[in-house]
């Protein structure tokens, strides 16, 4: 299994006026893994760091990291990843 990473969809419309930085999501071609998302940015303030999360699933747990963000998307990212494939190796 191929696991890449894809920017979000850009907002369109009024939302796209406010709109911080887009994040992305992880996925091997049908599910999404996880998502890593801007604490801040647009009508939300500053940037103030990067978090990832994933839904649950039958292979991957919950995962919310907004209490302990990252400085960096790429960071976040790398964790993200790191995550995902030990769980999915685990099953």
């Amino acid at each position: 299994m191929k696991l890449r990473w894809k920017l979000s969809p850009r907002e369109t419309g009024l939302a796209a006026v406010g709109a911080g930085p887009r994040g992305s999501y992880l996925h091997d071609g049908e599910k999404t893994y996880a998502i890593v998302d801007s604490l801040g940015g647009g009508w939300r303030g500053p940037v103030t760091g990067w978090y990832w999360y994933t839904s649950s699933s039958d292979k991957i747990p919950r995962m919310n990291t907004s209490n302990a963000p990252c400085k960096t998307p790429e960071e976040a990212k790398e964790q993200a990843k790191e995550f995902v494939v030990k769980h999915l190796e685990s099953k």
